[in-house]
């Protein structure tokens, strides 16, 4: 099995981009053909590769180019359609892969196509279909002389190239049968050309997106390509329906949501795009557009959403063309997303080294920080705020790149079972709360600012205190942790205690107040934050003087002399401040 480092993978990801970039600039069948094989077998590091196509008409597969292989016999393997191996995955199914396959009873062998792999020495084979507009065509296969076990991401990796594989082979398919067809019909010399031209606009589509990609490996460069030559705004939605880039005029608050979702369902069934109605004025007006998986092997990455689509007696009528065009963008949007995959998780290791090395407490040189957080624009005398964060969704991908998009946020990553977030901006406090994420049940707390980054671990420390104060006190929301005061402290502290009794001190209000409905113990919280003064009480109570001081003699008949005085003062003064925190106060 290959090593799927970070290293490795985004090596490998650039090694999938250089091959889809030389097969979509190939026009010749054969060329296209030998260097699938060919890159199949590079990227892979294995013994050989092949590619077979399929002969639907008489219900057989057929190795058409090979790579590695030693014998004629086995070049020139022809076998029944889900039969062995090769015929399974040349079905359509799915991906397949066996570590032994003279072995392997779970697959319908063929003597003579056995003794052929016999003496090829094979015993490793794994592949997957090649499909093009929902047909299957044929089979990308690489097998090994010895066991071995392709990972998922390596079958992921033959999927990905088998996809550019038959986009390229469908390309030079159309390329060449339409040089046949301008050769021999002359007397329809203008109709050729045009094919000729129209096959040329898609390859150069082709390219035109591979290049949008190594120029900036992000969606939006495929968005903007993809809406330019289909004239009409483009929208990538997520897996989930939710927007995650549009180009200009395109608008996500008009989306008809079942419809999407039905449309999304059906693409997935599938695999092509499919028809989707947008939106629906209030006159019946209706706007239509079409709809294209992006998927990287089984995995789906989101949807392409193009609009615009006219309609015929009320039908939203497909052009094959704009299908095809879609499909083509779907696929290198689909690569897209890879890379940005690939560089957000080498950024989010980088970062959790920088915070777990500044939050152990160890001494970091200045000039190496310096160095790591040269990177994302900081130095370690930067002036910075911390925040952690408590969200249902922290994980994902989409929550994350929101946070990341706030201003001023420098480093984010997972700590200590929360989003830690470093940020250089004031005004990220107040977007933070403007979030709507931020109203769904999300909890917050951020400190400073920490004239040096050196200080976080203190500051995390009263950060991580409020939190606990926030979850205690069952409220929602971005929280100060200047504002939470000692009494956060002493909740932080006992939050992992089954024995923490943090009210216990003013008991006998609580039950006096709950059998009675009256308000004792917000009377005493109020008493000692106005300094025990008994006029203050009751201006913030609203109530006559005379009236706190016929409670202070109820609360003191049920406390005892003295709970208002040194030093008894202080516990029950922090058993009130932990109730006004806690959620029986809401």
């Amino acid at each position: 099995m290959t090593d799927w480092t970070a290293p490795n993978r985004e090596a490998l990801l650039r090694a999938l981009l250089d091959s889809a970039t030389e097969l979509s600039s190939l026009h010749d069948v054969e060329a296209v053909l030998l260097s699938i094989v060919r890159r199949t077998r590079q990227l892979l590091r294995s013994d050989m590769a092949y590619i077979s196509l399929n002969d639907h008409q008489e219900g057989i597969t057929y190795i058409r180019q090979s790579d590695g292989v030693l014998t004629n016999a086995y070049r020139t393997i022809r076998m029944p359609i889900g039969t062995g191996i090769l015929g399974l995955v040349a079905s359509g199914e799915a991906a397949y892969q066996t570590t032994d396959y003279l072995r392997d009873e779970s697959v319908t062998h063929i003597p003579k196509i056995d003794r052929t792999v016999a003496q090829e020495g094979v015993r490793t084979i794994m592949g997957v279909p090649l499909v093009m507009t929902g047909q299957v065509i044929g089979a990308l296969m690489v097998a090994e002389r010895s066991h071995r076990v392709f990972s998922p991401e390596e079958v992921e990796t033959v999927d990905s190239l088998g996809k550019h594989a038959a986009v390229a082979l469908d390309n030079a398919e159309k390329y060449a049968q339409a040089l046949r067809d301008a050769e021999q019909l002359s007397v329809k010399n203008a109709r050729s050309q045009q094919e000729l031209l129209s096959v040329t606009e898609v390859a150069q589509f082709d390219e035109d997106l591979m290049q949008a990609i190594l120029e900036n490996p992000s969606p939006e460069g495929v968005l903007e390509v993809t809406a330019g030559r289909l004239g009409a705004a483009v929208t990538l939605l997520n897996e989930r329906g939710e927007v995650i880039a549009a180009t200009p005029g395109a608008s996500s608050s008009v989306f008809n949501d079942q419809a999407v979702q039905q449309a999304m369902s059906a693409a997935d069934d599938l695999g092509t795009p499919q028809p989707v109605e947008l939106s629906r004025t209030q006159a019946g007006a209706v706007e239509t557009g079409l709809l294209a998986p992006v998927r990287s092997g089984r995995s789906a990455l989101g949807y392409l959403v193009v609009g615009g689509l006219a309609q015929v007696n009320g039908l939203p009528q497909v052009i094959p063309a704009q299908q095809t065009l879609l499909s083509r963008a779907a696929a290198h949007c689909a690569l897209a997303l890879l890379f940005l995959q690939a560089d957000e998780d080498a950024q989010y290791r980088t970062q959790l080294d920088v915070l777990d090395e500044l939050l152990s407490g160890e001494v970091v040189p200045r000039s190496r920080l310096d160095r790591r957080l040269r990177h994302w624009g900081m130095t370690s005398s930067d002036r910075a705020w911390v925040a952690l964060i408590d969200h249902p969704a922290g994980h994902d991908r989409d929550v994350q790149r929101q946070f990341r998009s706030l201003p001023g946020t420098s480093l984010l990553a997972e700590v200590e079972g929360h989003l830690c977030v470093m940020f250089t901006e004031e005004a990220w406090i107040d977007q933070f709360q403007a979030m709507d994420s931020a109203s769904a049940g999300v909890r917050a707390a951020f400190c400073g600012p920490m004239e040096s980054i050196t200080q976080l671990p203190g500051f995390h420390r009263r950060a991580l205190t409020a939190l606990s104060a926030l979850r205690y006190s069952a409220r929602t929301g971005l929280v100060d942790a200047a504002s939470i005061g000692v009494v956060g402290t002493v909740v932080h502290l006992m939050a992992d205690s089954d024995a923490a009794e943090l009210t216990r001190e003013i008991q006998p209000l609580l039950d006096y107040d709950a059998e009675r409905g009256t308000s004792l113990t917000a009377t005493a919280l109020r008493y000692f934050d106005t300094d025990r003064r008994i006029d203050r009480t009751a201006e913030a109570l609203f109530v006559h003087r005379n009236t706190v001081k016929q409670r202070l003699g109820s609360i003191t008949r049920l406390l005892g002399e003295g709970w208002d005085c040194a030093p008894r003062a202080l516990d029950v003064h922090l058993s009130l401040r932990a109730w006004g925190l806690s959620g029986d106060r809401l």
